[in-house]
């Protein structure tokens, strides 16, 4: 499984994402890019379901919740769904770089290569 995953959804003219971290050991909410809900569980325990909830902002605010599903399988991916007004609406998963953007580890050699660099390099030296 990925360890991080990225869904979004424009709901009446806001932009509402969830976001996970560590295999989905933390999950943010945010809406309009800020964050108004947060969940973390701990590192042995991991969860089948997360659900947070918020506001949209607005005269009246509109309450919503968002739920996050985490298949059993290792490489089963999350599945998120918005409930707002009664109604249900899937979340679509967005990559988390962007198109045509390289990371920054990109033409970096693994840890694990730096790592067997420098032990030689010590042990030469020693």
């Amino acid at each position: 499984m990925a360890r991080a995953h990225r869904f979004h959804l424009e709901v009446e003219g806001h932009s509402v994402t969830v976001q996970t971290r560590h295999a989905v050991r933390e999950t943010e909410l945010l809406v309009d890019g800020k964050v108004v809900g947060y969940r973390q569980t701990p590192a042995r325990h991991r969860p089948s379901v997360t659900a947070l909830t918020a506001e949209l902002p607005g005269d009246p605010p509109e309450p919503f919740a968002v739920t996050l599903h985490v298949r059993e399988t290792a490489e089963g991916a999350p599945t998120c769904v918005l409930e707002i007004a009664g109604r249900s609406h899937p979340m679509p998963e967005l990559p988390l770089a962007r198109p045509g953007v390289t990371s920054r580890a990109a033409g970096r050699p693994p840890l694990r290569s730096a790592r067997r660099l420098l032990r030689n390099t010590l042990r030469r030296w020693g």
